[in-house]
């Protein structure tokens, strides 16, 4: 069973979320020749002011 994680920056709605996961459940089901119910996925949601790009967290941008 595919464990995908996925890390973004807080903010999206939980319908936005919701969608996401559905795509990717079927994405990798479809990819790899597995049920949907086999695929497990993780967000972990990242506060902005934790993430930085170019030396400047997202909180700053």
């Amino acid at each position: 069973m595919p464990l995908v994680r996925i890390e973004l920056l807080e903010g999206r709605t939980d319908e936005m979320k919701s969608k996401m996961i559905q795509e990717v459940t079927a994405a990798m089901a479809r990819s790899l020749q597995i049920e949907e119910d086999a695929v497990d996925i993780i967000i972990q949601e990242i506060k902005r002011k934790d993430w930085a790009t170019g030396g400047v967290t997202w909180d700053k941008q």
